[in-house]
């Protein structure tokens, strides 16, 4: 089972390009360093909760949201 990361990877991406310089420097190394294991993602989660709405227009629990979903298919290897 292959698993598939990088349509997670190419969203965070996105998320990323939004937030400040500094939080960029911080952010973008993990999402490139990102390997698929658990506790990175939940880092990643977290962090997004600190971004607060700078992750996007909308609902921030929908951008969460998609983020685990796409995660979770990833560990489902579709």
């Amino acid at each position: 089972m292959s698993k598939n990361f990088e349509p997670l990877k190419d969203r965070l991406r996105i998320i990323c390009d939004r937030l400040d310089p500094d939080e960029q420097a911080y952010f973008r190394p993990l999402i490139d360093n990102f390997s698929g294991l658990t506790s990175e993602f939940q880092r990643i989660m977290r962090d997004l909760g600190k971004f607060g709405g700078k992750i996007g227009e909308g609902s921030a629990f929908a951008i969460h949201r998609e983020v685990q979903n796409l995660f979770d298919k990833a560990n489902r290897g579709e």
